[in-house]
């Protein structure tokens, strides 16, 4: 993926690769179509909640989405659609704790590289 994109554009890219019309990803994702339209374009924004859920619906995982811009360790966890969108359902407690966890394994790896 280009560095260009955005992310409107990653997850149209995606759908469209997946084979779904508008009309199909609206009625998984339980919107209208014109709302898909209009994040696929950037006219409006895409929730956070329901990132996870389009993710899984055309088979990209959120570091995909996310694109090389967003170089935080976390958005390069290339996370199977599933588990992102269990992720997103946890707690913020526990994300955080999830964050905690993960940048502590960075680091011890990266000490030992």
């Amino acid at each position: 993926m280009s560095e260009a994109e955005t992310l409107g554009d990653r997850l149209r890219n995606a759908r469209k690769k997946e084979g779904k019309t508008i009309a199909q990803l609206a009625t998984q994702l339980g919107l209208a179509p014109s709302q898909i339209s209009k994040m696929e374009t950037g006219s409006q924004k895409v929730p956070a909640e329901l990132l996870s859920a389009w993710c899984e619906a055309v088979g990209i995982t959120l570091a995909e989405v996310y694109g090389a811009e967003n170089l935080h360790h976390f958005a390069q966890i290339p996370f199977p659609p599933l588990i992102a969108r269990l992720y997103a359902q946890l707690p913020k407690e526990f994300r955080r704790h999830i964050h905690r966890v993960i940048e502590s394994s960075y680091q011890l790896w990266k000490s030992r590289r």
